[in-house]
């Protein structure tokens, strides 16, 4: 027998809570979707608020579902995924699109909202085991512990009360899906759709990195590789080799001495000069492909980017055979109000004293990604000159707490001072930039 498949739409009336009625589908309607269980039927209802799912006969588990926006005044969209049994995370689906697979459990659920509709809304939701509902979370964070299969879920559409801020461009870093520190970042204008990419992570980020490129657009507008260790660039590597759909506009990389860089990797184990041969043979030739010096200077539609840092002479000068990471891009990107300053894996007190007695406060910058995932990064001093209001930190918990890393110091500096911070086990992390 078939199994049935129910769509609610909810009618939301904004006022102190939003509201969501049982009726059929509208074009006034907000938020709608659908749900397959494992079991015949599914149960769609209203609680407080939420649209809920469940199987009709008890603890059936979720196999599959989707989720649309209605008409809202600012444009935008709905983004969800799904963790399955035996397989993993799926990519990003978007508004009506099915997330799910016939005859596999979801063991795990992301959603978040994109374009405009983010900077006036939040999306909230949960989800259910067998035994309780869960925690509610938001804009991203993940739903569910990819272990036990999922019964029920909620979703809820929501005004912002607070922080609202209508920009153009959306900044969000991603978390890497096999639980390491990696790099990967979009910064999306929502008004022209000019699509920005920092890194991507290692090989098996690479589905994710695709989705989130095709969730965007298609087509990645200016690429930039902050240098050449496999958890920064493999993911490139592949999208560049078998692009499918996606097409690469202009690919912003450090300049690094190969011969320089495999001489110095033959005694460090953790340094991957495979891959970054396989960036130099594939993109032999290709005039997409722009090295960055130190003090270039440019503008991307309306926002400028400064180069503090790249491979050059003065790197080589500090005797550190660690010539990947001390040779990273290190650039800051400007708009009208706010300013992000991606450090790459630049690290260590002589790399921070180095780039202040050069730079100083013209790197300053609201919004920061200290550099080497904040693990024996550049020093708090150096950061007190930069005075971030936000820091990303790109790496999960076990990096970020963990005893023997010192990423954890810097955050409770983070902490000492009120400067906001985010970490992988709430990305994807998105906020608003001007």
């Amino acid at each position: 027998m078939k199994k049935r498949i129910l769509c609610l739409c909810s009618i939301v009336v904004l006022t102190a809570v939003m509201l969501l009625s049982l009726v059929s589908c509208k074009k006034t309607d907000l938020l709608s979707g659908t749900a397959e269980f494992s079991s015949l039927g599914t149960r769609i209802s209203d609680n407080d608020g939420a649209l809920s799912f469940s199987g009709f006969f008890g603890d059936s588990p979720l196999e599959s579902y989707s989720l649309a926006l209605g008409e809202l005044e600012y444009s935008g969209d709905i983004a969800y995924r799904s963790f399955i049994q035996d397989e993993g995370w799926q990519g990003w689906k978007t508004g009506s699109d099915v997330s799910g697979k016939e005859d596999k459990n979801i063991l795990g659920i992301q959603i978040m909202l994109i374009g405009h509709v983010a900077n006036y809304y939040d999306i909230s939701y949960r989800v259910r085991y067998s035994s309780e509902w869960q925690e509610w979370v938001s804009n991203g964070t993940l739903a569910g512990e990819t272990s036990t299969p999922i019964v029920g879920l909620e979703v809820r559409l929501s005004p912002k009360t607070d922080n609202i801020r209508d920009t153009a461009w959306t900044l969000t870093e991603y978390g890497d899906d096999d639980g390491r520190q990696s790099e990967f970042y979009t910064l999306k204008n929502n008004d022209t759709g000019t699509l920005i990419v920092i890194d991507g992570g290692w090989d098996a980020n690479t589905s994710q990195v695709r989705s989130v490129i095709n969730m965007l657009g298609g087509h990645v507008d200016y690429w930039f590789i902050t240098h050449y260790d496999a958890d920064h660039v493999s993911a490139f590597n592949n999208i560049y080799a078998d692009p499918g759909d996606i097409t690469i506009g202009t690919v912003y990389a450090t300049p690094l001495d190969y011969d320089l860089y495999c001489t110095y990797a033959a005694d460090r184990w953790w340094d991957t000069p495979e891959v970054y041969e396989r960036f130099l043979n594939q993109t032999s030739g290709d005039e997409r492909i722009v090295y960055l010096s130190r003090d270039d200077s440019f503008t991307i539609d309306g926002l400028d980017v400064y180069v503090y840092n790249a491979f050059d002479q003065i790197v080589v000068d500090t005797g550190n055979p660690d010539v990947a990471n001390y040779g990273s891009l290190m650039f800051k990107i400007t708009g009208v109000s706010d300013s992000f300053l991606v450090c790459g894996d630049v690290y260590g007190d002589v790399m921070g004293s180095i780039l202040l007695n050069m730079y100083g406060s013209d790197m300053r910058a609201n919004i920061v990604q200290p550099g080497h995932h904040g693990n024996h990064s550049m020093s708090a001093d150096f950061y007190a000159v930069i005075e971030p209001s936000i820091m990303f930190f790109d790496g999960p918990k076990w990096l970020t707490e963990g005893e023997e890393y010192t990423a954890k110091d810097l955050i409770a500096w983070c902490e000492e001072r009120g400067i906001t911070y985010y970490e992988y086990s709430t990305a994807p992390n998105s906020i608003p930039f001007e």
